[in-house]
């Protein structure tokens, strides 16, 4: 039904501005984006290379909507297992964002934990936490130290040290997210959730117990309130 509406849009915006204008663009991305849920990430990544192109040619290689689009590029390309072609879009858009905000905004700790993501998928695990490390002392720069991508940011963090079978220190991480996370006024189910899976792997290899006890419960409570 989203699809259907977006299509409508796309309709007018070709008709009322023709079909390289970056309106037009923003109505083939938003497609794109509903096209993800459905598993339909071909589809989603010829739009995306349209709109992207499009964009380019209007802005030219260095503004915000082409790296905007870039990292919609990046999530397709990982969610279809195609981890170079998320690299290269995730680093491009990191480094676009620097020259726009002159090195210093959120959006480029946004850009370089993707990035990290994708590290940690390739098991360059000490490349991603010193990534995420990265993105952290950037966060730190521009945002609160309670705000939710800082806690996101704990927590793929503990998840790149749990990997490394590092748990006592993965653990600390998960935890510093968790709190955050967890204190949101509309915490992200997901990355919560995540936070909770890893403590109780975490604490489960510490040999504590009722400490991975706890997260469990806390993961069965949400699954019954769904």
């Amino acid at each position: 039904k989203a699809e259907r509406y977006y299509r409508q849009g796309l309709d007018i915006m070709q008709a009322c501005y023709g079909p390289t204008h970056p309106e037009t663009a923003a109505a083939l991305i938003m497609i794109a984006r509903v096209m993800v849920p459905q598993g339909r990430l071909e589809e989603a990544a010829e739009l995306l290379h349209r709109g992207l192109a499009i964009q380019e040619r209007v802005y030219g290689p260095v503004h915000p909507r082409v790296a905007s689009a870039l990292n919609e590029l990046g999530m397709v390309a990982r969610r279809r297992g195609r981890l170079r072609e998320a690299e290269a879009d995730f680093k491009r858009m990191a480094e676009i964002y620097r020259q726009v905000y002159a090195d210093k905004h959120y959006l480029i700790g946004v850009a370089l934990s993707n990035l990290a993501g994708i590290y940690d998928m390739q098991k360059r695990y000490a490349d991603a936490e010193r990534l995420f490390r990265e993105v952290l002392r950037r966060y730190g720069d521009v945002l609160a130290p309670d705000h939710q991508l800082v806690g996101i940011a704990h927590v793929r963090l503990g998840r790149t040290l749990q990997h490394e079978s590092r748990y006592a220190d993965a653990a600390a991480e998960s935890s510093a997210g968790y709190d955050i996370l967890a204190r949101q006024a509309a915490p992200p189910a997901t990355w919560l959730n995540n936070a909770r899976r890893d403590l109780v792997i975490d604490f489960e290899r510490l040999r504590q117990p009722a400490r991975a006890t706890k997260f469990r419960l806390e993961l069965a409570t949400d699954t019954l309130t769904r």
